[in-house]
């Protein structure tokens, strides 16, 4: 009888995560519906395998707005400019590598990359006490930890915002493109309470996208802002200014976020310690994160081998679909795990021994990084904009 009763709580429990996969697609296509956005199917058939990016091989990028003059950059061997912030309040996590990652290999298509690091943005939300906390944060553990991740100095312009002044002629001269109803209609009240929000949001992130398209860095160009699903309203709003001021509208590549340790449907988060992997974490903090993370596999070994389990909603095969570039190794894994044939243990070792690699080379790298972090720190005056 409790032997009858295992088996179907566990296949209730398999039922139950396979409506989570359900709940997540369903949040994505709605999303991308309500906001205008194009699948990246047609894009996945124009572009050969070997030049696609390891987060649209893996499903991470999830649709696209306008990318076709990038893609067609890329088929072409030409340049192209990508622009993508952090808000430096916590020390980097498994997310933003797998977002730098993303970076490192459209960078190695042939893209500039422009990083700003929004320590104002840390101050006037709340993330950080003070101003002098947040350009620590942003200067002493987010900008070595970018560096180590192998960037070309030549084609990276990294910035702290609040030490990039210039940055701020730029969001004057755009704030006169913009009214304060079209930003509430754009980001809504409830992230507009404070005058420093107001002006971070409506101008000085729009200066972030649009910078690389003043003369100081060869004009109008296209460029390629690739940003969760969350930070669309940025990107539009870039556009409609971008054609008032004869600059090209941006193109927008949305990426879905690495998943909490803890639950597949929140994002792996610094301001929460266990659902994140930091590339600070130790060997043992790691094993620790992973042994307990969410996993899509019912809890009835018996069960989960004769219906499979849902890769699509674990927390530990996320790490290796987002961020291990074997594809032969993931794929099988995954192959595996639908089938019922790998088990959790099996699977968090491997996981684990990818992972305690991984951040080990960063850490590693990191020592060399701190001896050569001038080299990518935008300095460039904005002179044309001073010009009458």
């Amino acid at each position: 009888m409790s032997s009858n009763f295992a088996i179907a709580e566990s296949e209730k429990e398999y039922s139950q995560k396979l409506e989570i996969k359900k709940r997540l697609l369903n949040y994505y296509s709605e999303q991308m519906f309500k906001n205008g956005l194009s699948s990246l199917e047609k894009v996945k058939l124009y572009l050969p395998l070997e030049l696609q990016p390891l987060a649209l091989r893996r499903g991470v990028a999830i649709a696209h707005l306008n990318i076709e003059p990038i893609i067609e950059k890329i088929a072409n061997g030409e340049g192209f400019t990508v622009v993508s912030g952090l808000n430096p309040s916590s020390p980097l996590h498994l997310g933003h590598k797998a977002l730098f990652d993303l970076l490192f290999d459209l960078q190695k298509l042939g893209a500039n990359i422009f990083i700003p690091l929004t320590n104002d943005e840390s101050v006037v939300d709340g993330k950080a006490k003070n101003l002098a906390e947040s350009r620590k944060i942003a200067r002493e553990s987010i900008l070595p930890d970018i560096v180590a991740m192998g960037f070309k100095s030549e084609k990276t312009k990294i910035y702290i915002d609040s030490e990039y002044p210039e940055l701020y002629n730029l969001a004057m001269r755009l704030s006169q493109e913009v009214t304060l109803a079209q930003l509430v209609s754009v980001f809504g009240k409830e992230s507009l309470l404070t005058p420093g929000q107001i002006f971070y949001r409506g101008v000085v992130q729009m200066a972030q996208i649009l910078l690389p398209q003043l003369p100081e860095f060869g004009g109008s160009k296209v460029t390629l802002i690739p940003v969760g699903i969350d930070q669309h309203p940025y990107v539009l709003l870039a556009r409609d200014v971008a054609k008032k001021i004869g600059m090209i509208p941006p193109s927008e590549l949305v990426i879905r976020f690495l998943p909490s340790l803890l639950d597949p449907e929140a994002k792996m988060s610094g301001s929460k310690p266990n659902t994140a992997i930091f590339l600070s974490d130790t060997a043992d903090e790691i094993k620790r994160k992973i042994n307990r993370a969410y996993t899509g596999a019912v809890s009835s070994l018996d069960v989960y081998q004769k219906m499979g389990g849902v890769p699509e909603i674990c927390s530990v095969f996320a790490l290796l679909n987002f961020l291990n570039p074997n594809d032969e190794s993931v794929k099988q894994i995954k192959n595996h795990y639908k089938k019922g044939q790998i088990t959790m243990k099996k699977l968090k070792e491997i996981a684990t021994g990818f992972v305690v690699g991984l951040i080990g080379q960063c850490q590693q790298n990191r020592v060399t990084s701190l001896k050569i972090l001038d080299n990518f720190i935008l300095k460039t005056p904005l002179d044309s904009l001073l010009r009458i």
